[in-house]
């Protein structure tokens, strides 16, 4: 098969499936999340530094082994998505999943740590943009004709539905 070839069968996924996947992802990340956070108890400030070191290790896992791995998240394959490069249509690259999960999960990492630190209107102001930011990605993939929203365009990624051959 060509590149051509596989570039003409890419069919890029509709918003809703990707957001159901991400809940998906979410859902099974939070139960895992659950479980560490129950062994780290300590609820101090550098407990809570800790704790979100974790958590953002583990989500960086999950995502840039699933994308790399399998070109799919969980929440994604139960769906028949897949985060493929969009050049050609192949698995992404360690740098490229890396790229991908920095745009779509730094927010949430930077978010955490301040909120960590108790640092009080920071925190609000920081969620604000956080916000903001997400729902900026969310319309940038919808009115994508590709579907690529802001964080795929700067890592070269697609989302696209799986074609039955």
């Amino acid at each position: 098969m060509t590149v051509q070839a596989a570039t003409s069968a890419l069919a890029p996924a509709a918003i809703g499936a990707r957001v159901i996947a991400s809940l998906i992802d979410f859902v099974i990340l939070w139960i895992i999340l659950s479980i560490v956070g129950g062994i780290l108890s300590d609820v101090t400030i550098a407990g809570g530094f800790i704790r979100t070191i974790i958590a953002a290790l583990v989500a960086f896992g999950y995502f840039v082994y699933s994308w790399t791995a399998w070109r799919a998240t969980p929440g994604q394959r139960v769906l028949g998505l897949r985060t493929v490069n969009e050049a050609d249509g192949s698995a992404l690259t360690r740098n490229e999943a890396i790229v991908r999960f920095a745009y779509l999960f730094g927010p949430i990492v930077v978010y955490s740590l301040i909120s960590a630190s108790q640092l009080g209107i920071l925190t609000f102001f920081v969620a604000l943009f956080m916000i903001g930011y997400y729902v900026y990605l969310i319309y940038s993939a919808a009115t994508d004709p590709r579907k690529q929203g802001f964080h795929d365009r700067h890592s070269g990624t697609l989302v696209n539905a799986k074609l039955v051959a």
